[in-house]
Formats: structure tokens, C-alpha cells, sequence
């Protein structure tokens, strides 16, 4: 028979030790939070820019994509190219796009065409374009992290705006930029 002393002190380590690992600690400091942070590029307009979007989190990051001073816009198709290893593509909302903010129907296509990159398409279904007096959200794209460290860029490519003429002409002059991810 063990001793009552004994007995108490036994128990004692079993219930810090249980506590311990129900906590996920192992009696040192605390890890830091992994923060996803999203930095945008801007330059001047017509332009298609990005920001950091509401809804971002430690390990979400919301990016809304936005044109500038762009007129007649039916449709907007590009990829988007971002380090795999770094983030990941989640999902995409186009609710509140300006591209159906006079009740036109907005038909989003988001493929992952290949590793790291996103090919995306959204056109109204309707025979006029829209102008984007100002700047205004055309989607959000939202990656989680999938690194505990890194950096990554966030780069437009095959950028295209179309107008609404018959064939539909891209618009010229409008320059695209993209940004960066970082991740603490």
C-alpha cells in the first residue's frame, strides 16, 4: 500500500499532467497566432485593383477585387497566380458586385485551372455594360493560409475587360495590380 502522502502527490502530478495536455500545453510560453495578412498594390486608373477584404481573419484572408473608371463593362475574365505553398483558394462571392448592382444577373465562373492559379470569368446577363464611375467591388476571393510562414504574391494575368458591342471589343488602357500575402 502506497503511503497517504505519497497516494496525494501521485494524484496531484496526474491532474496537472491531465490538465496539461487537455489545455494543449506543454508548460512552456505560448505559441504566437499565425497571421494571414493581405498587402494591395494600387496605381493609377482605369484600373482593376485589389484590397484587403472585410471577413479576414488569422487564417483567412478576404481579397476584394475592384475596378476603377472603367465604362460600358459587360464582362471581366483574368487568372489570378499565387504560391500554392503558401495560401490556398477557398471561394468566391460575387454578391454586391457592381456588375449586377442595377439588377442585371452576374454569372461568375472561378476555376483552380492549375495549381496556384485561378481562372476567373464574370459577365451580366444582359445586352448593355455597366460603368464603374469610381471604384467599385467586382468579386471577392477568399485563401486560407497553408503554410505556418511565407510570403506570396498575387498577380493578375490574361486580363481581359469587354465591353458590350457586338463582337464584344476589349477595353484598352486599363492597367491590373495585384498584391501579396504574408504570413507570421
Amino acid at each position: 500500500m502506497i503511503p497517504s502522502i505519497q497516494r496525494h502527490r501521485l494524484m496531484f502530478t496526474f491532474a496537472i499532467a491531465t490538465l496539461l495536455a487537455a489545455c494543449g500545453s506543454s508548460g512552456g510560453p505560448a505559441a504566437p497566432l499565425i497571421v494571414l495578412t493581405y498587402a494591395p498594390v494600387s496605381g493609377t486608373s482605369p484600373s482593376v485593383t485589389t484590397a484587403s477584404g472585410s471577413g479576414s481573419t488569422d487564417s483567412i484572408a478576404v481579397v476584394d477585387i475592384f475596378v476603377t473608371d472603367v465604362l460600358d463593362v459587360l464582362s471581366a475574365s483574368f487568372t489570378l497566380d499565387f504560391d500554392r505553398t503558401t495560401v490556398a483558394f477557398l471561394d468566391f462571392d460575387t454578391t454586391g458586385s457592381h456588375l449586377g448592382s442595377d439588377g442585371a444577373t452576374v454569372q461568375p465562373i472561378v476555376q483552380q485551372t492549375q495549381t496556384g492559379q485561378l481562372t476567373i470569368g464574370l459577365t451580366r446577363l444582359s445586352a448593355t455594360g455597366i460603368d464603374f464611375n469610381g471604384s467599385h467591388r467586382l468579386i471577392s476571393v477568399r485563401f486560407t493560409r497553408s503554410a505556418s510562414s511565407g510570403m506570396s504574391t498575387l498577380a493578375f494575368g490574361n486580363t481581359h475587360l469587354l465591353d458590350d458591342m457586338t463582337p464584344p471589343q476589349s477595353i484598352g488602357g486599363v492597367q491590373w495590380f495585384g498584391g501579396s500575402f504574408r504570413i507570421d
